[in-house]
């Protein structure tokens, strides 16, 4: 048989959470407009969470997020060296990042960014506004 006229093997979707996203994003997040979503890149990524702009990078490793308001103010952020690292900040302006609490969640007014996998290419984050 001609390898041209042999059909296409086709992937089945997957059931699952995350919202991919290409590598510098593009594309519409509507999982992420109640404050919980995860997003699946490469290279880096900005969405938006709620009223909050997520801005995510691969780099050293590791992974560098940081959220803002629209206006480019407030926020803050920080660098996950691998997977079960968090970013938490406090509605207060405190903050932590760590590897020790994957299962962090966040205050009230606050907002956690958990690093679920880290392969190389890809990253998956999940971010939760309090």
């Amino acid at each position: 048989m001609d390898e041209s006229r042999k059909p296409k093997a086709t992937r089945k979707p997957k059931a699952t959470q995350k919202t991919a996203a290409p590598g510098g994003g593009g594309t519409k997040y509507t999982k992420c407009v109640d404050g919980d979503c995860k997003v699946s890149f490469s290279d880096s990524v900005e969405f938006p969470l709620a009223r909050w702009k997520v801005s995510a990078s691969m780099e050293n490793g590791g992974v560098s997020v940081r959220l803002t308001k629209a206006n480019g103010l407030g926020g803050g952020g920080g660098f996950m060296a691998g997977p079960g690292c968090t970013v938490a900040v406090h509605a207060d302006g405190g903050g932590r990042v760590g590897c020790d609490q994957s299962a962090a969640k966040p205050d009230p007014g606050g907002y956690v960014v958990h690093l679920l996998e880290l392969d190389g290419n890809t990253a998956v984050i999940r971010a939760i506004l309090g």
